[in-house]
């Protein structure tokens, strides 16, 4: 199911390659993520659910997932920041199908809930994390 979460990026980066010159997402862009929503909530792997994407301030992409099998107060956020965040880093930095939102400077926020729909932690991405 990472395939998926690709696909995801991938449908990201078509989006603001198609917007041309403009720094951040038209009208026509925000109906192809309604489109990709419309799919979710979709399974990642065993433990994530991958619960849609929207765009947030114009030029930050935000992913929310819902952690099906933990519970909110028995999450360590330190632990779970330092487990996933050089990893995310990575991949922005390594994925190519993100050259354009990077060339935008674009962030990427991670939002995490568990399965009760409770806040577990979320943490952003900015442009001077992944240059």
């Amino acid at each position: 199911m990472k395939n998926l979460a690709a696909f995801a990026l991938l449908i990201l980066s078509f989006i603001f390659t198609a917007c041309g010159s403009k720094e951040t997402i038209d009208d026509k862009a925000i109906k192809v993520m309604a489109q990709f929503n419309s799919k979710c909530p979709i399974m990642i792997d065993a433990e994530t659910r991958m619960d849609g994407i929207e765009i947030k301030n114009g030029n930050t992409i935000v992913y929310r997932y819902t952690l099906i099998n933990l519970l909110a107060s028995k999450v360590d956020t330190t632990q779970f920041n330092r487990a996933l965040r050089p990893g995310i880093i990575n991949t922005i930095k390594t994925n190519a199908e993100l050259d354009e939102l990077k060339r935008i400077k674009s962030s990427f926020e991670y939002y995490y809930k568990d399965r009760e729909n409770k806040f577990i932690y979320s943490f952003i991405i900015k442009p001077e994390d992944y240059q």
